[in-house]
């Protein structure tokens, strides 16, 4: 290869391809490399909500004793798998001091700002020529509770929504289906999350590859940094198992490969990959209105143009990819609900697709330069908000390799604060 940009971006999900967007458009020459080929990983298979409802962090108070709890749950929407793993262990130490209640109330502020700046970037997305399949639609967000755990959850966070200056409405059992007769699921009632959207994240990601392309920016696929050659305090180059690729920055932002990336250039990140779940009806014989979070069950079901998908569950199996089909079961459940049509052995359901999405210990995004070298940008760890928190991370990046200011206070994203 052996080529050279102002600017190499490693990672071709969501978070990658901002940046490159953005990078581009003030100027810069710009590569990419994936390790794969712009066409799989937790960008592609996530549920497609934006979210500014989802303001705390998943390092919370009570967040570890409910894990205990849910160990033993082969259905639990958490799961972590033993194995010796003094990354995943020292992982875990960090993630258990970081569930305390000053965590959260610093996260808030943080998490709301990113959304809100990243929405008005997705607005602006959207209306680009190419965007019109990604469907985005801003009608809001349903979060549905059937017992009274799940009621005070969801309670619990409108009123936090509420505090932070969002725009909530709290709703009963009729109030709920006036908005959707279609809600099949069982509940007692819901909140309403007015400015959270929805879109089909497939089409963003191939929208966003088709308008790099068209900007001139370099993508290579299966293009795999296995190390960095370094003058003095800066990454010159990245070799790759297709060659080397100079550059005058550096972003890693490769997801939840970035902690390995990272520790090449002792950058300490610590982040391990959360297996999410997705599962997609095609052509569904009932559609939504409106997307919903099942509180009770943690799934996620998202009306897309001719689709319908269903996402959820955490685990921390490392890089490993097989499907444990018993964390699908809830799932499934919802899927039954809405597409009686796979109630027969006749049809079955769709294969179920899963990614890792990249998650820290104190379940906020890292956000910075590297301490440690002039010219390195990280961005990662965005956990379930890569795709919420994608224009507003690139646009940053594009801030901090340029030295103009970010219009989001990221101090409290700073990745050498581990």
């Amino acid at each position: 290869m052996d080529e050279k940009y102002d600017v190499v971006v490693v990672g071709g999900g969501v978070i990658g391809l901002c940046s490159a967007y953005y990078l581009k458009h003030l100027g810069a020459s710009v590569a990419v490399l994936d390790k794969g080929d712009y066409s799989d990983g937790a960008s592609w298979v996530n549920a497609g909500l934006l979210v500014p409802s989802h303001l705390e962090p998943i390092a919370a108070p009570g967040v570890v004793a409910q894990g205990l709890k849910w160990l033993a749950d082969p259905e639990s929407p958490f799961y972590i798998k033993p194995r010796i793993d003094m990354e995943l262990t020292r992982w875990l130490w960090g993630f258990q001091a970081a569930c305390t209640k000053k965590n959260v109330e610093r996260a808030i502020p943080v998490l709301r700002d990113l959304a809100l700046a990243s929405l008005e970037l997705h607005d602006d997305l959207s209306k680009l020529p190419g965007f019109e399949k990604i469907g985005l639609t801003c009608g809001g967000l349903l979060m549905l509770h059937n017992s009274p755990k799940s009621e005070k959850a969801n309670l619990a966070l409108a009123d936090v929504a509420e505090t932070a200056g969002l725009s909530i409405q709290r709703l009963s059992q009729s109030e709920t289906h006036d908005i959707d007769p279609e809600i099949r699921t069982p509940m007692n009632g819901s909140v309403l999350f007015r400015e959270d959207c929805s879109f089909d994240p497939e089409q963003f990601m191939r929208a966003m590859v088709r308008q790099l392309q068209a900007d001139g920016v370099h993508l290579f696929s299966q293009t795999e940094v296995t190390d960095f050659d370094i003058e003095s305090d800066r990454v010159s180059a990245m070799n790759t198992t297709k060659g080397d690729v100079a550059a005058d920055h550096v972003v890693l932002s490769a997801g939840s490969w970035t902690g390995p990336l990272g520790r090449k250039l002792k950058i300490r990140l610590p982040i391990q990959p959360a297996t999410g779940y997705s599962i997609t009806i095609e052509n569904p014989s009932s559609q939504l209105r409106i997307p919903l979070i099942v509180t009770d069950e943690h799934v996620t079901i998202t009306p897309m143009a001719g689709r319908l998908r269903f996402g959820g569950t955490l685990t921390l199996v490392g890089f490993d990819e097989t499907v444990d089909e018993r964390r699908t079961l809830p799932l499934r459940r919802q899927v039954m609900l809405y597409c009686p049509e796979f109630n027969t052995d006749d049809t079955p359901l769709p294969a179920t697709q899963s990614g890792f999405r990249p998650c820290t210990t104190d379940g906020l995004p890292a956000i910075g330069m590297a301490n440690n070298w002039k010219n390195v940008v990280v961005a990662t760890g965005h956990s379930m908000l890569g795709m919420t928190q994608g224009p507003i991370t690139g646009q940053i990046v594009a801030d901090l390799i340029t030295g103009s200011q970010p219009r989001v206070d990221i101090s409290s994203l700073n990745p050498n604060r581990f």
